[in-house]
């Protein structure tokens, strides 16, 4: 049954003070409390198949927290993708931000992948702004894909995972723009956690720029880079370490 259900009480988005509800509240959707260290300006949206924490100055979710179960996996040949503004932010992406991104190898994307949750009933929160982010289409259709679909070939075979990820805005790089109205900077990097339910854990760092043919078992990271990176505590409830041994879980020997 979907962890999801087990906290529902609206099936609205509701929006707190992300670090005051992270360390006030069980949010199902967070492995043992959701990340701390963020803006306070930020927005902390949970929805019934995912929790994040929008950015406004960045146009992006700083972290988004979902669980995938075999049952939330489905079928998305016949879904829409089509974009919902978000009815709590406006401070988002937009569809039109993307008109002739193609340009510069840029897609609109998602952090929450549509496949995951196909066969639950929630399965268009997927497509809300909030969720959008600008990614490369070498990486979306290579290593980002490859990892996604490791995933859920595990959930299929075994049980249910966390995940967490995020963008990665690296210092001193060379800036990447959207060419919208106002420019604006795309991440340089994304990050991607796996937590297994007997807590095991794999983390990925996986640069804008990777080719396609590039494997996601060659993008293997560690949490504490990724803390390092970000400025995030991504495991604000852990009193113990993550034992990081699941990426054999992911097709990594």
């Amino acid at each position: 049954m979907l962890r999801i259900f087990s906290f529902l009480v609206t099936f609205v988005s509701v929006l707190f003070n992300a670090a005051a509800v992270a360390q006030n509240y069980k949010i199902a959707h967070c492995y043992r409390g959701c990340p701390l260290g963020g803006s306070s300006e930020n927005h902390l949206i949970i929805r019934p198949i995912y929790a994040l924490s929008f950015n406004t100055t960045t146009k992006s979710a700083d972290w988004v927290s979902y669980t995938v179960s075999p049952e939330s996996i489905g079928i998305a040949s016949s879904l829409s993708r089509a974009p919902i503004a978000d009815e709590y932010v406006s401070e988002t992406l937009k569809q039109e931000d993307f008109f002739n991104s193609e340009i510069q190898g840029l897609i609109r994307a998602q952090y929450v992948p549509l496949v995951d949750f196909a066969g639950s009933p929630y399965w268009n929160e997927v497509n809300y702004l909030t969720n959008t982010v600008a990614r490369t289409s070498s990486l979306s259709q290579g290593a980002w894909y490859g990892l996604d679909w490791s995933i859920r070939n595990y959930v299929n075979r075994r049980d249910e995972v966390y995940v967490i990820t995020g963008p990665i805005f690296e210092e001193g790089s060379n800036l990447t723009l959207l060419r919208t109205n106002n420019p604006h900077r795309v991440p340089d990097a994304f990050f991607k956690i796996v937590i297994t339910e007997e807590g095991k854990g794999a983390a990925f760092l996986m640069k804008q720029e990777s080719p396609v043919h590039r494997h996601h078992c060659e993008m293997r990271s560690s949490i504490r880079e990724i803390e390092n990176l970000t400025g995030l505590d991504l495991f604000p409830g852990m009193i113990e370490v993550i034992e990081e041994s699941a990426f054999i879980e992911l097709g990594c020997d």
